[in-house]
């Protein structure tokens, strides 16, 4: 069952899946990418997504069907992450304090309180069972941080008892995030996302639907908006995206995770972000929730 929208039932979200699944089937997915609008809760932000993707739940469009190098069929997902001022305010909470005294913004991001150990709710896999069986390499474009890409992977894989990403493929060739059906190649690159707020898309095909354990993932792509000026924190350039920051919370979705609840602001899988933020760099309960749920 999907759980990528709180707000539907997961049956409800299945069914709808199966059904866009048989209509997109019979679409001309040839066709170049256009600027569409997505639902409100965007914050009336444009982004550019491919003109056969279709919106089904918040910043998450489903991508169809297609056959996987090995010919098995596989649906894709693409992810748009935005820049925190697009953010619905009535969706965001006040401040809160979990117990111990620690201040977080809202207390859905406080862990629970079942000793031992404590856990969070604050994260979302967007089908249970559909992760990596083995370790994926991956390649990166040109001007992509070689080092910060390695340590923002590996955030995630310490947190796992085998490594979900690399080693880094040195010989592949990167030749952008695949829309119409998966090629093989996980990649990282910067892309001109266009310029409404999207700092971040990523891309991810796999098998979702059918019995959880005969689900996984087959492959990702993250692109980086180059609208935006992708460094390391810089108090003194208010227009600076921390890429570490932002390439954290991306990885997640190459591994399985959706956005949580909007409420839960702090985890590094909440899906807006900001200049010079930093606070994705490193996991909060709801993410190392969500990466043990699947691994």
């Amino acid at each position: 069952h999907l759980i990528m929208d709180k707000a539907k039932t997961r049956l409800g979200i299945i069914f709808t899946l199966s059904i866009m699944a048989i209509i997109i089937s019979v679409f001309v997915l040839s066709q170049p990418g256009k600027e569409r609008v997505p639902a409100s809760s965007q914050g009336g932000s444009t982004v550019i997504v491919p003109p056969h993707a279709i919106e089904v739940a918040e910043g998450i469009y489903s991508l169809g069907q297609a056959r996987d190098v090995d010919g098995r069929v596989v649906e894709g997902f693409m992810f748009i992450d935005n820049k925190k001022e697009n953010v619905n305010p009535n969706a965001v909470c006040g401040n809160g304090i979990c117990e111990g005294g620690e201040k977080k913004s809202c207390p859905a991001d406080c862990a629970g309180s079942g000793e031992p150990p404590a856990t969070s709710t604050c994260f979302s896999v967007f089908a249970k069972g559909a992760r990596w069986k083995e370790t994926e390499l991956y390649m990166i474009g040109s001007g992509i941080d070689t080092t910060v890409t390695e340590t923002s992977l590996n955030t995630w894989d310490s947190e796992v008892s085998f490594d979900i990403f690399g080693p880094r493929n040195v010989s592949g060739i990167v030749d952008g995030r695949d829309e119409l059906s998966p090629d093989g190649k996980n990649e990282v690159d910067f892309d001109d996302l266009g310029s409404g707020g999207t700092i971040g898309v990523t891309i991810v095909w796999g098998i979702f639907i059918g019995p959880p354990s005969g689900r996984e993932l087959v492959e990702w792509d993250a692109s980086f908006n180059n609208q935006y000026t992708f460094g390391n924190y810089d108090p003194g350039d208010p227009t600076m995206m921390d890429y570490q920051n932002i390439a954290t919370h991306e990885f997640g979705h190459s591994l399985g995770l959706s956005h949580p609840d909007d409420t839960c602001t702090e985890e590094t899988m909440y899906r807006f972000g900001d200049f010079n933020e930093t606070k994705k760099r490193t996991l909060e309960a709801g993410d190392i929730a969500g990466v043990n749920e699947l691994y």
